[in-house]
């Protein structure tokens, strides 16, 4: 996928979000509803290559991965909005306190008994309810669901520790596939899995981990974005926020 592909010919700095504070920002409510973590840890010990984590996201987590759609990040609006691996919801919800009338937000999940975690929640969860009508929940994996809009923000919350390496190519590969140019594009990776997998992992499993990672690294590196840490996550992670180039005026013309 993107062995072929030149550096910065996809994606372009990140503008919009080098002006940014990345840590001090917290656009959610503070008087949340709570999530159903108990689901969560329940469905990661029950599918954990699929959940990928032993904690829901963090607020601060989801924050940043939300940062496309701060006011201060000029994407255009209304925007369209997709989210893969919406889990028990909170990063979808960070995204619908941000989202205005005219916005659309889609939420990708697999796992059935989170999808009617988070659909319920859309009833339930004040931040959701308020944006129920520009909320659609997606049952399925997100390669092989037909989609029907090309997006402004793709925020992936995916474990791509988890899988295999010609998976991750697919899913990154679909990203780009429907987002519009100068369209934002965020995803993490947890800090510290690779040395614990080299510890308590096999040697082929601990090989499958270091190519995935070479995957995103090669991938982050040649569209070229920003990076951040969160701390305050279970584990900690890496956030990489990367944008296409807008369009010219002439290949606008000829599109």
């Amino acid at each position: 996928m993107c062995a072929d592909r030149q550096p910065m010919a996809w994606f372009a700095p990140l503008p919009s979000v080098e002006g940014m504070d990345l840590k001090h920002v917290n656009p959610q409510p503070p008087n949340a509803l709570a999530l159903p973590r108990p689901l969560f840890v329940r469905e990661a010990a029950r599918t954990f290559r699929d959940t990928g984590a032993v904690a829901p996201s963090s607020r601060h987590l989801a924050d940043r991965l939300a940062a496309p759609m701060w006011p201060s990040s000029m994407v255009r609006r209304p925007a369209a909005v997709l989210e893969v691996g919406a889990g028990t919801g909170p990063v979808t919800r960070a995204l619908a306190a941000l989202t205005g009338p005219a916005d659309r937000l889609d939420a990708v999940e697999i796992n059935p008994r989170f999808v009617s975690a988070l659909s319920g929640s859309l009833r339930t969860d004040p931040v959701l309810a308020s944006a129920a009508d520009r909320i659609r929940i997606l049952s399925g994996s997100i390669t092989e669901m037909p989609l029907d809009r090309d997006y402004d923000v793709i925020v992936s919350c995916l474990p791509f520790t988890n899988f295999d390496p010609d998976a991750v190519r697919s899913i990154l590969d679909r990203y780009l596939s429907v987002l519009v140019p100068g369209g934002h594009l965020t995803f993490f990776a947890y800090l510290g899995t690779h040395a614990l997998r080299s510890v308590v992992s096999s040697r082929t499993e601990a090989a499958r981990h270091r190519e995935v990672r070479a995957v995103l690294d090669t991938f982050a590196r040649q569209h070229s974005g920003r990076q951040s840490v969160v701390w305050r996550n279970l584990p900690p992670a890496r956030v990489w926020h990367l944008r296409t180039p807008e369009r010219s005026g002439r290949q606008a013309d000829a599109a």
